[in-house]
């Protein structure tokens, strides 16, 4: 891996945002830990507070569910595991009721499945020859590798992640694609890259989710933008509040059921506390992206409105 890895001077994985990678996702005092805080808040009814307890005990059954208690988000492992799996392959019984959920009914896992596919489509459509393709953070890099390159042999993949884990996993699927002589990896910051206006598509999904600082945003899109040449292209994505915190808020109700809405909600906010809770709304990231140079801004829906994909470009 030495020889397509290239590392940085910034390459302190403590500084990752989204999880821990010194974690023991079976420690069983991260779970007892759980429980307490849910305990300490006297203001739950005693059959409320015995379900979420009862959740605890499910969530620590199965190996994504200890991950997520222990980290309060996702790795590039589990990340690449959750938008590859084709929903309703996995049959009720296989696994426990609540794996079975979160796999294949939750909203916010079908919208970032649903995100997933709509990058690959895009990124797809806007292949060429020779061009430059950049993913940061490049996580397992499912998003550029799984493309079709069967006229595109001289296309270029650059990858980015400060976890030496994603790019290990990266390494590996390159390495079953075949795509490995194409592919260079780098384990840098993105908030310290610097690829010279050398790229012509960046893709990026899952930083800015977790990063409630919108100067911070600004200051991540303003490196994607310097990273592409004239005329290249972002391709990234944001969380949309949910109308319980904006009366922006685009969800489509119809499109997911209360029941899931709910339990989504008892499981991430109350339950896991996770990360990835900076949300923003359309017109703040046009803001954002066009505040440091982008141009031609576009959205692309996913059904709920959850997770949009936004394309931008960058002057000529």
């Amino acid at each position: 891996m030495t020889n397509h890895v290239k590392r940085s001077p910034v390459t302190d994985s403590s500084r990752l945002i989204s999880h821990n990678v010194q974690a023991d996702p079976t420690s069983q005092r991260v779970v007892e830990a759980v429980k307490a805080r849910l305990c300490g808040d006297g203001n739950v009814p005693a059959a409320t507070l015995e379900h979420q307890l009862g959740l605890v005990d499910r969530l620590s059954g199965f190996e994504l569910g200890r991950f997520l208690l222990v980290n309060r988000g996702l790795d590039a492992y589990w990340t690449h595991r959750l938008v590859i799996h084709e929903t309703d392959s996995l049959r009720q019984g296989m696994v426990s009721e609540l794996e079975y959920l979160i796999f294949e009914r939750l909203p916010a896992v079908l919208a970032t499945r649903e995100r997933f596919k709509i990058f690959r489509r895009e990124l797809q459509a806007r292949l060429k020859p020779g061009f430059v393709l950049a993913s940061v953070p490049c996580g397992w890099m499912g998003d550029l590798l799984l493309l079709d390159y069967e006229t595109y042999a001289d296309v270029r993949l650059l990858g980015l992640d400060l976890d030496k884990n994603a790019l290990d996993g990266a390494y590996q699927l390159a390495n079953e694609r075949g795509l490995a002589r194409q592919v260079q990896l780098h384990h840098a910051d993105a908030w310290e890259m610097d690829l010279n206006a050398n790229v012509d598509i960046l893709t990026s999904n899952g930083l800015n989710i977790y990063e409630p600082d919108n100067e911070r945003v600004v200051s991540l899109y303003l490196k994607f933008f310097n990273a592409l040449k004239p005329g290249g292209q972002l391709i990234t994505s944001f969380l949309t509040p949910p109308p319980t915190l904006s009366n922006e808020s685009p969800w489509d109700m119809n499109a997911t059921t209360p029941t899931l809405l709910a339990l989504q909600q008892l499981l991430f906010v109350q339950i896991i506390e996770v990360k990835w809770s900076s949300f923003r709304t359309h017109s703040q990231t046009r803001e954002q992206l066009e505040r440091v140079g982008f141009r031609d801004v576009t959205f692309v829906n996913d059904r709920g409105c959850m997770f949009p994909t936004v394309i931008a470009k960058k002057p000529s």
